[in-house]
């Protein structure tokens, strides 16, 4: 067991190769066969599954044990920046969400992406994605993270803009990585500033410098040395990196637009990548938050406002692959929410819930989009569940799920929940039940346009490929179980709780009218969806969506437009930045252009000045001799003369 643990690093390396193997076999033509890409990728990522299997029985079993390799990757005067790879029960857990589900949505994509052009270097962009990740998931230090924190920026980069001959999606690939740009840019700051200020500590203690290992130290450290207010700003700006990724409000608008890339990439940024890093980094920095109550506040704040606002929008959206974004963003609103109310563990354990079932639930709509001649339009669907049963179930299954009743997400959802009453966030607590509700509303309404009913569609429905049906299928396995499994239920059979496994055990006490209530929203809201979209609870209650969007039409424009966030932003760029590039323009254009210019001119006159003088004729060259000599005496002349 052990050498799985020793050779961890084999887990990101075989991605990479993959990758390797992809980009310069097609470079230099040396294969035109699909599956040895796809092999390459899925069989570099089904290693690194039966390692990170192997890994996490070692850490059940040996108790919180911590495996850490370092080497000195760059080193100035004293400075030593270590590079290597850690093994503990958080990158453990990690490892195995992101390696089973990336295996899922690699096989997937086999049959999705067959008939595109681009089929070879989607799976390189998969490899290389996949390779950041798992990186970023084993990295010892703030400093290692924040390298593939911007490799994953770049593979989402790619992967977002994919086809980028579209205009929207090379639109949203730029607008996802400028916005990541700005949190990376806090997360900088914040590794440089741990750094600097827990300078001397690091030195004098002898660890490897921003160790994770090490990070409660130096935080009590730099906080004795320094006072609230910068420590707060230093970790909050940690917390502006993890904003970004993980689409917390005022951040969240790319993750929406971030849909124009394939279906599959969707579920995978959505599950187990990318927006999975922000709340990782949360966790792997935690230590240094847990000293800085306003920074928890704030974040706790922000979560709330997250989850608030893109639930709101979520219930207005005819897109299904747009209500599956919002709802992610919501989603991690719940996580971040959670952690900053002091449930670490809940966080991480909605983080983990999450991740399959929305990865399912992705792959679902991907399989109606693709048998529905890329139809995204849930108003053109209906009827879906005689023509693909498969999907249909499984799709219910994802929504029970994230809807908080029974399935797997609520019991993760009900950790937070607790986190928020032990805290005594009573007004954030009611307003979550409040966002549980609407999350289960826009769900169940997705699911009964798109599957129940009947077909109001163009194309002509047909049945998915047997690829297409089976990673939801075994997806569908941990949406049911997984959530009762690690909620400490199961103790007797071997399987702890996972708040025990992280190390938070007992954050969270049993209180089981807070279950009952939260379960009486969730179904509150399936019963608004069924009363308005379900034609058999229209036989018993009818009432017609249409009267409530005319009724309540200012409301209605309001979510429809994204309460105005986009527009604002554009506003805001045009007056502020507008004037700037004009001016920026004007400089360019007269100032740098014109010395440019000025120099090529005189360049220019210099030279036809020389051409009259080397043409080649030998008269020309004598009377240039002569003339300079007899300047030359008159020169030395006057000189004496005067």
């Amino acid at each position: 067991m052990k050498f799985f643990v020793i050779n961890a690093w084999i887990i990101p390396v075989l991605p990479l190769l993959a990758f390797l193997i992809i980009l310069f076999g097609r470079s230099f033509k040396l294969y035109d066969n699909k599956k040895i890409s796809m092999y390459s990728t899925v069989g570099s990522t089904a290693i690194g599954l039966l390692f990170s299997t192997f890994i996490l029985v070692w850490a059940i079993s040996h108790n919180n044990a911590v495996y850490q390799q370092n080497f000195t990757w760059i080193q100035a005067g004293n400075i030593k920046l270590p590079f290597g790879w850690l093994v503990d029960n958080l990158s453990a857990v990690m490892l195995m969400v992101v390696t089973s589900v990336s295996i899922l949505i690699q096989v997937y994509s086999h049959e999705y992406m067959n008939h595109d052009g681009g089929y070879h270097k989607f799976f390189a962009y998969l490899a290389l994605f996949n390779f950041s990740m798992l990186g970023l998931v084993l990295s010892t230090n703030l400093f290692q993270i924040y390298i593939f924190w911007e490799l994953v920026g770049v593979s989402s980069y790619l992967l977002i803009g994919f086809w980028f001959k579209k205009p929207a999606a090379a639109s949203a690939a730029k607008k996802a990585f400028i916005m990541n740009r700005i949190g990376d840019f806090g997360l900088l700051v914040g590794v440089v500033s741990v750094l600097y200020f827990g300078y001397d500590w690091w030195m004098s203690s002898h660890q490897s410098l921003l160790a994770f290992t090490s990070l409660n130290d130096a935080g009590i450290y730099i906080l004795a040395h320094t006072d609230t207010v910068t420590y707060t700003l230093i970790t909050f700006a940690i917390f502006l990196g993890a904003m970004a990724k993980s689409a917390q409000f005022p951040l969240h608008t790319w993750l929406p637009d971030a849909m124009e890339g394939p279906t599959p990439i969707s579920a995978l940024i959505h599950a187990a990548t990318m927006v999975a890093a922000g709340v990782f980094l949360i966790a792997r920095a935690y230590p240094l938050f847990e000293l800085a109550p306003m920074t928890l506040y704030i974040m706790m704040v922000i979560g709330f406002i997250t989850a608030f606002v893109t639930a709101t929008i979520a219930i207005v959206q005819t897109d299904i692959k747009k209500i599956l974004a919002y709802s992610t963003c919501s989603q991690l609103g719940f996580m971040v929410m959670g952690m900053g109310a002091g449930a670490y563990a809940a966080g991480l354990f909605h983080l983990v819930t999450h991740a399959y079932f929305k990865a399912m639930l992705f792959l679902c709509s991907g399989a109606v989009i693709h048998c529905l001649a890329d139809q995204q339009d849930i108003r053109k669907m209906g009827g879906l569940r005689k023509d693909m049963p498969a999907v249909a179930y499984t799709y219910l299954i994802g929504t029970f799920a994230i809807s908080g009743i029974l399935l797997s997400g609520f019991w993760s959802k009900e950790g937070i929940f607790m986190g928020l009453e032990e805290g005594k966030y009573w007004m954030f607590l009611v307003l979550s039940l409040l966002v549980s509700g609407l999350t289960s509303f826009y769900m169940f309404r997705s699911y009964f346009l798109v599957f129940e009913g009947e077909y109001k569609g163009d194309a002509v429905p047909h049945k998915p490929d047997k690829v297409l049906t089976l990673p939801l299928i075994i997806l569908a396995v941990p949406s049911v179980i997984l959530g009762f499994a690690l909620s400490g239920s199961l103790k007797g059979i071997g399987i702890g709780s996972f708040a025990e496994f992280v190390g938070f055990a007992g954050e969270n006490h049993a209180n089981l009218i807070l279950p009952v209530i939260s379960l009486i929203v969730s179904l509150t809201g399936f019963c608004a969806a069924a009363v308005l979209y379900w034609d058999r609870a229209k036989q018993y209650v009818s009432y017609d969506p249409a009267v409530i969007k005319n009724n309540f039409s200012s409301y209605y424009n309001f979510l429809q437009n994204k309460w105005y966030i986009d527009d604002f932003y554009s506003g805001f760029l045009r007056i502020i930045f507008l004037p700037l590039t004009k001016l920026f323009a004007w400089f360019d254009r007269m100032i740098i252009d014109g010395i440019v210019n000025l120099v090529g001119i005189s360049v220019k006159f210099a030279g036809k000045i020389l051409r009259l003088l080397q043409n080649g004729q030998l008269q020309t060259y004598t009377a240039v001799l002569f003339g300079g000599l007899f300047i030359y005496i008159i020169a030395v002349l006057a000189f004496w003369l005067l």
